[in-house]
């Protein structure tokens, strides 16, 4: 009897050992750390000045091509450069001297011919001198029911300026943070989350706050809506069916609080979130222009603006590598919205808001867009 119960203990020592051996008998999974999570984008060591930078040179390029609505003839040199920042093209000189920061590198590849081509398309439009525009002549088109607002449009009532706004927030921002900064080329297991620098952070820190950057708001959206740049702008205007501000925002604040604590699995789940939720952001924001130009149809002005807006940002569904409109999806979204927006019915645009709505979920907001 003594003989087996020592034989037991001897058994129950060596199966401690082997538990502390590979440190748990029963998980060897990491524990999710504790830590604080801010209400607002509230962190030690946070800089995205440079996405700042590329949202005013894009307000600036903004500002310019508006002035082809009022008849001036517009530089397509003076845009490239303005997209290039070389020779010194804006009115803000902070912009001018930041040299390094630019538009044109950080666009998508296979889109910077396209966006070149479009400077030069605007340019062209707007040697019309400010005459009326109609089917087959570039010109000034001007809103039936409200004729403070006119638009300039190349001889198919395609109003470039716009095209090239909405087109960039998706070639540049939205692109640089689904395909980029919220990748795991900036974020993965081999970039640097332990050397802090001052007033950046980390390797890891910096590439979400530059990812964040690029969203246009505030630190305490969306309960402070003041001063909205572009997405943060839009995700505003499509809040109230599709619930894009708190959802987004949530998930930036609770990613960077992840980094910071070292809870990987966390930052995984929000850049997730930010991925998937932006998405959604541009179709709804696609479908809110649409909507608009349906609602405008007997007004051309109208009708043609909106139609350009709504082109742009179907434009950026394209520049996510996992999106879910596929390629014959959304060539026929585009086929819908046509070439000539004179011809465009509201059949067409109807028929592409369906196409959209079914492959993101919004069917049942749709109308409220």
């Amino acid at each position: 009897m003594m003989l087996s119960a020592l034989k037991h203990k001897a058994y129950a020592i060596v199966g401690l050992a082997t538990c502390i051996a590979i440190s748990s008998c029963s998980d060897d999974k990491e524990e999710t750390p504790s830590y604080n999570v801010p209400e607002t984008y509230s962190f030690a060591n946070v800089d995205y000045s440079g996405q700042e930078q590329r949202i005013a040179m894009l307000g600036e390029i903004d500002t310019y091509l508006k002035r082809g609505n009022n008849g001036e003839a517009l530089d397509a040199q003076k845009l490239k450069n303005m997209y290039a920042n070389s020779n010194a093209p804006y009115s803000d000189a902070n912009l001018n001297a930041a040299t390094s920061k630019q538009l044109k590198n950080k666009t998508i590849s296979v889109a910077v011919a396209e966006f070149e081509s479009m400077f030069d398309k605007v340019a062209a439009a707007s040697q019309s001198a400010g005459a009326l525009a109609s089917n087959g002549r570039a010109g000034i088109l001007i809103s039936t029911t409200d004729p403070s607002k006119k638009y300039l449009v190349d001889a198919n009532g395609v109003e470039y300026g716009q095209v090239i706004s909405k087109g960039l927030m998706g070639a540049v921002f939205y692109n640089q943070v689904v395909e980029g900064y919220l990748t795991a080329a900036k974020i993965g297991p081999t970039v640097d989350n332990t050397t802090v620098t001052p007033n950046v952070g980390t390797a890891m820190e910096h590439h979400w706050d530059e990812g964040f950057g690029y969203f246009g708001a505030p630190k305490d959206f969306p309960t402070n809506t003041t001063g909205l740049k572009y997405w943060a702008n839009y995700s505003n205007k499509v809040n109230a069916a599709i619930g894009s501000n708190k959802t987004i925002m949530d998930a930036f604040i609770k990613g960077r609080a992840a980094i910071s604590a070292k809870d990987m699995a966390g930052k995984d789940a929000a850049a997730a979130i930010v991925r998937n939720e932006w998405e959604r952001l541009v179709a709804a924001s696609a479908i809110l222009e649409l909507n608009a130009a349906k609602k405008n149809l007997t007004d051309r002005s109208l009708k043609s603006h909106y139609l350009s807006e709504a082109l742009g940002f179907v434009m950026g569904l394209k520049y996510k590598g996992d999106r879910k409109l596929s390629d014959a999806k959304y060539n026929e979204v585009m086929a819908k919205i046509g070439t000539n927006f004179y011809n465009t019915t509201g059949t067409d645009i109807a028929a592409a808001v369906d196409i959209i709505s079914a492959a993101y979920n919004l069917d049942n907001v749709k109308a409220q867009l």
